[in-house]
């Protein structure tokens, strides 16, 4: 069977790491079955996800993201910015002035980063990630009886307890879990149920907060399709929105992630934007072949 060589480039944001490639190189590829073999980190490249990256006539390029499992997300705050990062230092390699911002065409409409500094190798961002949507339908989230809006504090089933969550979209659904301050749970256990609890047909990303202040939060990520990441952009900002609707904290927050730390402004016009680093680690090839994509194409599930 045939074998190729993908080009890619690998890049973090806080540890939520992605590989980038171009749309033209890849675009007799499956995106799933690609993702699920570059993304594997036995056997790959390693990432929590891929991105492709696209011509655009609207933007700088168009952004697809899918994740290690293959599913394709809708929108990535990390992500974006890695893709951000990319095209920014393509244009200074090519001896161009970095542009003051990049525009990407995502599922979910057009996402402009503002490019604020460097850092040594990292890049810094302020994006306007997006208003949340708080209609169940557009999450979706869909228990038996239809829940009250917003949902607030919704008594979910998982295993032999009950957890008070928030439901809502971030442009991707996100299930937030409130935490005492001496609560021993077992976050990841308990995302990897609620991921593919029944209540979420299109399953969803879990987001673990711990108030520190009333302007700082620590947060904790299981994500839907990845499972758990280090760091999460949309899923910071989901944890400072339940936050502030809980009435813990206020629309400014400092999300301290596992690796570093992300500003979260959920503005007074609903917009959220979110400030944070993106670095770009390496650059290579991967190698593509063709029985791999029909074995791991027949052994999805």
């Amino acid at each position: 069977m045939g074998q190729r060589t993908v080009r890619f480039s690998k890049a973090h944001g806080l540890g939520n790491d992605f590989l980038l490639v171009d749309a033209d190189s890849v675009s007799d590829l499956p995106p799933d079955v690609l993702a699920r073999q570059i993304c594997d980190r036995y056997t790959g490249v390693g990432a929590d996800g891929l991105v492709v990256l696209g011509p655009s006539h609207t933007s700088d390029a168009t952004f697809r993201i899918y994740n290690s499992d293959g599913s394709e997300a809708t929108l990535s705050g990390n992500a974006i910015r890695c893709a951000a990062a990319l095209l920014m230092s393509r244009g200074e390699g090519s001896g161009q002035k970095a542009p003051p911002r990049i525009k990407l065409d995502t599922r979910v409409g057009l996402r402009t980063l503002y490019f604020l500094e460097n850092r040594g190798a990292e890049w810094i961002f302020r994006t306007e990630i997006g208003k949340p949507g708080f209609a169940a339908l557009g999450v979706p989230f869909r228990p038996p009886l239809a829940p009250r809006e917003p949902i607030l504090d919704f008594p979910l089933p998982v295993g032999d307890v009950i957890l008070p969550v928030t439901v809502f979209s971030m442009g991707n659904p996100q299930c937030i879990v409130i935490l005492p301050q001496d609560s021993e749970i077992d976050w990841m256990a308990v995302g990897a149920e609620i991921e593919r609890h029944p209540f979420f047909p299109n399953r969803t990303n879990v987001g673990f907060v711990r108030m520190i202040r009333e302007d700082q939060i620590e947060v904790r990520f299981w994500e839907r399709g990845a499972g758990h990441t280090l760091a999460s952009g949309t899923g910071a900002c989901a944890c400072a929105v339940a936050a502030h609707l809980a009435g813990k904290a206020g629309r400014r927050v400092t999300a301290h992630l596992e690796r570093g730390m992300m500003e979260v402004h959920w503005r007074d016009d609903e917009m959220v934007e979110l400030t944070g680093p993106a670095e770009i680690s390496a650059d290579g090839e991967f190698c593509w072949r063709e029985q791999n994509a029909t074995a791991g194409s027949k052994g999805q599930r």
